[in-house]
């Protein structure tokens, strides 16, 4: 479930007719995504235009509203680009919150409707992403990977040492709580393990120099669109950096990945920086539903239902947790990562 922003949506009206004069029909809230600092709309114009509203209380780098705007006026068209406001931005503020405006995409996204032909286009897609040159002044607004998993395990064991496990909800604690601290207990050496990986690989990486690309750095299912005629579309820069390669392959396995790599037409892989991403992957999900059942008392209790339920659901047969294992399996013996559960 996701709850509306703690906007009114005539201030949205009135955002969109000052800033991009723009004036909407409808504007109708979508509950879409599991980023609960954020929300999406569909708008309509007055000329009957769609578009699509996005509004986030995170502190977004320029990046992810001047990159894709690069890379679209490049030619890539598969990215999707902000809309300028009425002053040549990309963004606006109101009260607190970034307003960003996009063309609407009519189309979908889940792995199951990915044939092999859309991710050999995918494939193509990325592949001229990570070619593509940026101007100075937008290159030197990207952050770069450090290979840096201190804030992880400091974080883990800030809340390990603050929220001890193992209560029965006698204290008054929601059912969504009580969920995720009995799934963390179950699964803490798995945390643990997954925690102490990332640094051995980060140590690794942080001694070899690899070649840095442009990265979306959030590619799963939900970030590519697919439209009635076919076409690919790649959204939502919010995470984009300059980064190895395989920031953008955490989520290309098997049964899809043959048809990407055809389009991406280089198979070569480093399996050290692969392995590591989708550990942090691991790690940043789990630490994210945390935070949200734990500490967000702004959100309703269906909200962090979901949220309990996605983390226990981390640890499931073909999520993410096994794609990191699977990895590992490609790893040199020296560097003593796991490869299958419980090793």
């Amino acid at each position: 479930m996701r709850e509306p922003p703690n906007i009114p949506v005539e201030s949205l009206r009135a955002c969109l007719r000052e800033q991009y004069d723009l004036a909407a029909v409808t504007l109708e809230f979508l509950p879409r995504g599991r980023d609960y600092d954020a929300g999406v709309y569909r708008v309509v114009s007055e000329q009957g235009v769609a578009y699509l509203l996005k509004v986030t209380s995170r502190p977004l780098s320029a990046a992810s509203r001047l990159v894709p705007r690069a890379l679209h006026d490049q030619g890539i068209t598969a990215v999707v680009a902000p809309v300028a406001t009425r002053s040549n931005a990309l963004w606006t503020q109101l009260a607190g919150w970034t307003v960003i405006v996009y063309p609407w995409i009519a189309g979908e996204s889940s792995l199951t409707g990915m044939t092999p032909a859309l991710w050999r286009e995918t494939g193509a897609v990325f592949k001229r992403i990570h070619q593509a040159w940026l101007p100075p002044d937008v290159s030197s607004s990207l952050r770069k990977e450090t290979f840096d998993p201190s804030a992880y395990a400091r974080w883990v064991r800030a809340f390990e040492a603050e929220h001890p496990h193992g209560r029965d909800g006698r204290d008054g604690e929601s059912e969504a709580v009580c969920a995720l601290r009995a799934a963390w207990v179950a699964h803490q050496p798995t945390i643990h393990m997954v925690v102490t990986s990332l640094e051995t690989l980060a140590a690794a990486l942080q001694s070899r120099s690899l070649p840095y690309v442009i990265c979306h750095a959030d590619l799963h299912a939900a970030n590519l669109l697919r439209d009635a005629a076919g076409r690919v579309f790649v959204i939502d820069w919010d995470e984009v950096m300059l980064a190895p390669k395989e920031r953008d392959f955490i989520f290309v396995r098997e049964p899809q990945a043959a048809a990407f790599w055809d389009g991406y037409g280089e198979r070569a892989i480093d399996w050290v920086a692969l392995t590591y991403f989708r550990w942090e992957r691991v790690v940043q999900d789990l630490i994210e539903d945390a935070r949200l059942v734990v500490f967000r008392d702004d959100l309703g209790e269906e909200s962090k239902a979901d949220a309990a339920q996605a983390f226990a659901a981390t640890f499931a047969a073909g999520n993410n947790l096994a794609a990191a294992y699977a990895a590992a399996a490609h790893l040199p013996g020296d560097l003593n990562i796991p490869t299958t559960v419980g090793s």
